[in-house]
């Protein structure tokens, strides 16, 4: 029993400093990404295309989204985002916010419609100047 416990207590104390170095570099570690434009810009095209996809798919399955994101090609939203975020004012909209107005582009919704609704967008998403 006395072996046992000594056995026990040594996996223990070995296995404390690979526990510890593995939460420390555990992802979830810091704050959540915004996922922006600028966290966009550094996305691989392989990235990108994947991300789209993934939205896609997850879309089709939530209530209360527009469905339709699914009658255009992946290829076409990636570059409608890739578009948006040229702009240097929209960096700081949320990327669900971007796809939303390219599919709205791309529904045809009236430029006027569009520069209402952008304007609406880089409001909210803004940085705010309190410290």
């Amino acid at each position: 029993m006395k072996k046992l416990l000594t056995f026990s207590l040594a996996i223990l104390l070995c296995a404390t400093p690979f526990a510890a170095a593995q939460h420390k570099n555990h992802p979830a570690e810091g704050p959540p990404p915004i996922h922006n434009g600028l966290w966009w810009a550094n996305k691989s095209s392989l990235f990108r295309d994947g991300f789209i996809t993934g939205y896609k798919s997850g879309s089709s399955h939530t209530a209360g989204h527009p469905i339709d994101v699914n009658q255009f090609p992946a290829i076409e939203l990636i570059d409608g985002i890739d578009s948006f975020y040229k702009d240097f004012r929209n960096r700081n909209i949320l990327v669900d916010d971007a796809l939303t107005y390219v599919e709205d582009q791309l529904r045809g919704i009236p430029d006027d419609k569009l520069n209402a609704e952008l304007l609406k967008l880089r409001a909210a998403s803004a940085p705010s100047n309190e410290e």
